[in-house]
Parts: structure tokens; C-alpha cells; sequence
């Protein structure tokens, strides 16, 4: 009988994709049959076309604060009374529980890898961690704070010079301390005050710090996080190169990098059906010297927005000043109806809903982007210069961008105030100036040395197929 890989994503289809790459490894490597836990009919859809299989699971998960929306869900009216109840009792922890626990009863996983960001299902699978490997897996590069770099969503470059040194950790460390001391002080004043202005508030308060306490309890979260919470000293696999972070000292102990994760043979779902049609005519004009400039920010912007619009307006602008060059852009259909009753559309530029954007960055010159790490990793692995507009600034795509620019593999603008030259030459720079291509390429070949196929499943094997080597206690 085939051992059971159990795959736990967040409910986002950029966590599902990287996460395929390891799914392939002890797949055709290990003989695993693999399973995802997904919550919607989408991601479903894309982990079936891609050769694994999906069980559908409730989006609860305890820790993030979800007990009003979980009550709502379930036709409760979400009083007072009944939410203080939900964290007194830890009502969403012991539905997760039984759910997990079903789930582990019918499939039998002797594997469990859980998204870096959905990191309180260990504390639910932890009583039963002898039965299995657990890990997690972090699309993104590392979240953690260490010394004086910048965190994964900082806008800035790194300091440089003598800021870096251990001694400035250590006096880093003790600041931080200082500062626990008084915020310590500050928490239980404004606890005392919030009892003096809304005592059911304050109450509530108390009891959800007490349900943190009691997972806690379980297994404690990591002091040093930033941008999500993560438990402890559990193996972390990063879907991602060192290479990309400032400098090999961020790397935790506990964390192993896997290089770019690249899957060439990945299928997507829910392709404009347009984009077939018109491609092979794109192609064929590449093949006459007409560069190709592709844009896509993900599916951050779900209408026409106008900042979306403006930003993409002033795009075919500049487009059309560009001799030989081709746009594709992938945005959501309202936008492509409005710029197309807008009559913005020439023969240069294509616009789909979504494209296979692998098969487009086979052939592009330059890649707009969000930032988005997915991404990044599929420009690297192509050898694509960047032009990137982080989007959203709580994650990894403001500290990308900085990174991109740091590595030399492009370069990084604000999306909402991008001038219409500053764009322009930005896109010259990186269609004319040869040593981005360059930087790229060699970018690349750095990763390809150091992450090996054999090496990688060193790690993979080490991890989630010797149970004696995972740290778990």
C-alpha cells in the first residue's frame, strides 16, 4: 500500500501551486499518493488537473480570530453571551479537531505538510504527531525578524556597512526586552481602563487571552515572526531560493530552502479561451523581432478599479510610443470591457482574463508584475527582467520588490504614483539595457548549482520520509 502525503494550503491559489512542486517529489520519488485539503470548488479543480487529489474542508481555522464568522456561518446569532462561550470553551479548536481527525482516520497520512500560513493546524494534529511527519511548507521567503534586515514586507533596502554586525542584534535584543517590559505595563493600564469604559469589551478580551494561552500551551508561537504568526521550531520548507534573501545569515535553523520549486508541466484552469486563438499569431511576430512585454498583478483587483485603470491606461501609452513591441496582459474582464469601450485597444496590445503564464513568459522580454513570489520564481526560471509594483503592502511583495532590485533582476516603481515618463523609460531601460537579461541568466544559474535534484530530495527525504530525524518534541 501506497503511503498518504496529506497537503493542508491556505485557501489562496498561489500557496496551492509552489506546493506542487514537493507533492511531485514524493510522488514519483517516494510512491506517495497525495491529498489536498482545499476549501473551495477552484482549488479543487486545479489540484485534480494536476494529477493529485482533492478532499473538500471547512475554511475554520483556530487562532485567527474566525469564532464570530464560524458562529454566523453556522445560523447562530453571534450575541455577546455565545461568542464569550465560542473561546471560553475553545469550541473552534474542537471542531477543527474532529474534522482533522476524520480526515486523518480515512486517508491514514503518514505525511502531513501544512501552509506556513494556516500554522495552527499543528496545534489541532500535535496530540497526534507519533502517527506522523509534520512539517510546513512557506510559499514565500522567510517571515521571520533577524537582526537589522529588512522583514519580507518592508519597502526599503537593507543597511549596510556596520549596522549588520552581531553586536547590533544583541543591542536589538535588548531593546526589544526593554520594550516588553513596558508593554508590559502599558497592557495591563489600558486593561484597567477598558474594564472603567466597556466592561463586556474588556471581558471578552480576558477570555480570548485566555484561549490563546490554552494553545499556547500546546505549542508556542515563534517570538521573531512578522507578517504571520508561526509555531515554534517546526522543519519549515521554503519554496524558494537563499539566494534571494539579503544574505545568507537570515536563514533560521529550522528553515530549508528548496531553490525556485519550478514546474514546467503545470496546468492551469479557468484560461481566457481567447488566448489560444491568438497566441500562435504573437509567437509568430516574436520570431520577426518584436519584443513582448507581459503584465499580470495576479488577482488582486477583482473589477475595474480606477487606480487598476489608470495604471493600465497609461501602459498602452507607452506601448504604443515603443517600436516592435507586443503587450499581453492578463487582468479581470471589467477592466477589458471598459478599456475596449474606451476604444484603447490596438494591434500591439492583447488583453485575456487569465493566460497560461508559463507558456507567456517562455517567449516575453520584459514581465510587469505584482510582486507576487509565485511569480518571481517563474521570471527567474525563464530569464525575464522585472518591472515590479508591489500591490499589497501587509505581505512578501513590497520586500520582493526591494529584492529584485537588490539582485539586479530588475526594477521597482509605486502603482499608484507612477508617472507616465518614469514608466517609459523604466520599460526602455529593461528592453534595451542587456545586463538585466544577464543578471537574470546568472541568477539562475547560481540556483541551478546549488539545488540540485539530488540534494533536494536529501532534504525532502530527511524531513517528511524518516520519521527519526523530524523535531518535533
Amino acid at each position: 500500500m501506497k503511503p498518504h502525503l496529506l497537503i493542508l494550503p491556505a485557501s489562496i491559489r498561489s500557496h496551492v501551486l509552489p506546493s506542487l512542486y514537493v507533492a511531485d517529489r514524493l510522488s514519483e520519488e517516494e510512491g506517495y499518493e497525495v491529498y489536498y485539503a482545499v476549501t473551495n470548488d477552484v482549488l479543487a479543480e486545479l489540484v485534480t488537473k494536476n494529477g493529485y487529489q482533492a478532499v473538500k474542508t471547512t475554511g475554520w481555522r483556530v487562532g485567527y480570530g474566525m469564532e464570530a464568522s464560524y458562529l454566523a456561518a453556522k445560523k447562530e446569532k453571534v450575541s455577546y453571551r455565545r461568542l464569550l462561550n465560542a473561546y471560553r470553551t475553545n469550541e473552534l479548536y474542537w471542531e477543527r479537531k474532529r474534522e482533522l481527525d476524520a480526515l486523518i482516520e480515512e486517508l491514514r497520512p503518514t505525511t502531513i505538510l501544512i501552509d506556513l500560513f494556516v500554522c495552527t493546524d499543528f496545534w489541532v494534529l500535535y496530540p497526534r504527531r507519533s502517527e506522523f511527519n509534520i512539517a510546513f511548507f512557506n510559499p514565500m521567503p522567510s517571515t521571520y525578524r533577524v537582526g537589522e534586515w529588512p522583514i519580507v514586507s518592508s519597502p526599503v533596502n537593507p543597511p549596510m556597512g556596520d549596522l549588520i554586525l552581531s553586536g547590533s542584534s544583541h543591542t536589538s535584543q535588548s531593546n526589544a526586552q526593554q520594550g516588553e517590559l513596558k508593554l508590559g505595563w502599558r497592557k495591563r493600564r489600558d486593561l484597567f481602563l477598558q474594564f472603567l469604559r466597556n466592561p463586556r469589551q474588556a471581558w471578552l478580551r480576558q477570555v480570548v487571552a485566555g484561549h490563546r494561552q490554552f494553545l499556547e500551551q500546546i505549542a508556542p508561537f515563534a517570538q521573531d515572526t512578522t507578517v504571520t504568526q508561526v509555531v515554534a521550531n517546526v522543519p519549515e520548507l521554503v519554496l524558494a531560493p537563499l539566494e534571494f534573501e539579503f544574505a545568507p545569515e537570515i536563514r533560521k535553523p529550522n528553515q530549508h530552502y528548496l531553490g525556485l520549486c519550478m514546474r514546467e508541466h503545470r496546468q492551469d484552469t479557468e484560461l481566457d479561451p481567447a488566448f489560444e486563438k491568438v497566441w500562435e499569431l504573437i509567437k509568430a511576430q516574436k520570431k520577426n523581432g518584436e519584443r513582448l512585454v507581459y503584465c499580470s498583478f495576479g488577482t488582486f483587483y477583482e473589477g475595474a478599479d480606477a487606480m487598476l485603470l489608470r495604471f493600465v491606461t497609461n501602459l498602452l501609452e507607452v506601448i504604443a510610443d515603443l517600436p516592435q513591441v507586443h503587450l499581453v496582459c492578463s487582468v479581470n474582464k471589467y477592466v477589458i470591457e471598459t478599456l475596449r469601450a474606451r476604444k484603447l485597444f490596438t494591434n500591439c496590445t492583447h488583453f485575456f482574463s487569465r493566460v497560461p503564464q508559463l507558456t507567456v513568459l517562455a517567449e516575453a522580454d520584459v514581465f510587469i508584475t505584482h510582486a507576487g513570489f509565485g511569480s518571481i520564481k517563474e521570471a527567474i526560471y525563464y530569464g525575464v527582467p522585472m518591472l515590479a509594483y508591489p500591490l499589497d503592502p501587509h505581505y512578501d511583495q513590497n520586500g520582493n520588490a526591494v529584492k529584485i532590485e537588490y539582485h539586479g533582476l530588475g526594477l521597482r516603481g509605486a502603482f499608484a504614483h507612477e508617472r507616465l515618463g518614469d514608466l517609459k523609460k523604466k520599460l526602455e531601460r529593461l528592453l534595451e539595457e542587456k545586463t538585466f537579461h544577464e543578471k537574470v541568466r546568472q541568477f539562475r544559474e547560481v540556483i541551478d548549482d546549488e539545488y540540485k535534484e539530488e540534494k533536494i530530495k536529501e532534504t525532502v527525504q530527511s524531513l517528511l520520509v524518516d520519521r527519526h530525524s523530524v523535531v518535533l518534541a
